[in-house]
């Protein structure tokens, strides 16, 4: 019995290897028929009963290639986008009732403001916001075509990874690992020494690990292709980017009128500056009235006495 049953866990391992090496139905046949009639001789001989994986017969159905009639794509959509927008807090508002609406929900988010400083100073319109949004795929197209609500649309790229191949082969590979854990189940019913049942758990585990890792795998691509992933980066602005190539006279004027805006900065930052001065001013201002007056008489009697010193020297 020693004999044959290191002989089929070395048949099983053999398959093993050759179903991940591929990913196409033609290729893990050839390794899975060769052990067929030795699995089939070996479970007669002891009496188990041989599932369709593990006699080396696997189901159309199970093949990598072979993608099921009903929904078989398999595609993730991604996005990026900028939105520029003159309301701020309005677009955010916005934003979110658009990702409830659609049944979504906000990953994670990034809201950068002015500080109470900036604000006092005037620059309080520069606040920005990053939000990774999750939204089922079905609404993927209407919630990009609803963005243009927010604001202005300067940069929208979509992505799309086509995962179909790579989905089934991992389904049809787990299928066939699960099958053969289920064989090696039975064998460690009916082993009869300990190194035949330590030889039966670690071939146990290795397949345990492999069917983990495609278990999770596929969980991934199903919330992957369930729930398309946006990136949105909500900036604020004073006025939007022209949506097409400007001439050069429109740069003139624009140049012109950011020119004039920013004077009238500098002149409001200037009157903000001295309205904040004023207080230091006016302890300055009163310290000076106090001091000037005192430091004179000071030096008026310096002068008085050096004066009468050099009277009593000529004398």
């Amino acid at each position: 019995m020693k004999k044959a049953l290191s002989l089929f866990l070395a048949l099983l391992c053999m398959a093993l290897c050759a179903c991940g090496a591929s990913s196409a139905a033609k290729d893990r046949a050839a390794p899975a028929e060769a052990p067929a009639a030795e699995n089939a001789e070996y479970a007669a001989e002891y009496g188990l009963a041989m599932t369709d994986s593990a006699a080396g017969n696997r189901p159309e159905s199970a093949s990598g290639s072979e993608v099921p009639s009903e929904d078989p794509s398999k595609i993730i959509y991604s996005a990026d986008v900028t939105v520029e927008t003159t309301e701020f807090d309005s677009s955010v508002e916005k934003l979110m009732a658009l990702v409830d609406s659609y049944g979504g929900w906000v990953e994670s988010s990034s809201v950068n403001g002015a500080d109470f400083y900036s604000r006092s100073q005037g620059y309080a319109s520069r606040r920005s916001a990053d939000y990774l949004l999750r939204i089922p795929s079905v609404s993927f197209e209407t919630l990009m075509g609803s963005l243009t609500e927010l604001g202005n649309v300067p940069y929208s790229h979509t992505y799309t990874e086509n995962v179909t191949a790579r989905y089934y082969d991992a389904q049809a590979r787990l299928t066939a690992y699960t099958a053969q854990e289920a064989r090696l189940l039975e064998m460690m019913e009916k082993a009869q020494t300990v190194p035949d049942v330590i030889a039966i758990e670690e071939k146990i585990t290795e397949l345990r690990y492999q069917i983990e890792s495609l278990q999770s795998s596929l969980k991934n691509w199903d919330r992957q292709v369930t729930y398309s992933s946006v990136n949105v980066s909500l900036q604020e602005v004073r006025e939007y980017s022209p949506e097409s190539e400007i001439s050069y006279g429109q740069r003139l004027w624009l140049a012109l009128k950011d020119g004039l805006a920013s004077v009238g900065d500098f002149f409001k930052d200037l009157l903000v500056f001295l309205v904040g001065a004023l207080p230091a001013l006016a302890v300055l201002s009163l310290l000076a009235l106090i001091l000037v007056p005192v430091g004179k008489k000071l030096s008026a009697r310096r002068k008085a006495r050096k004066q009468a010193e050099k009277e009593n020297q000529d004398k």
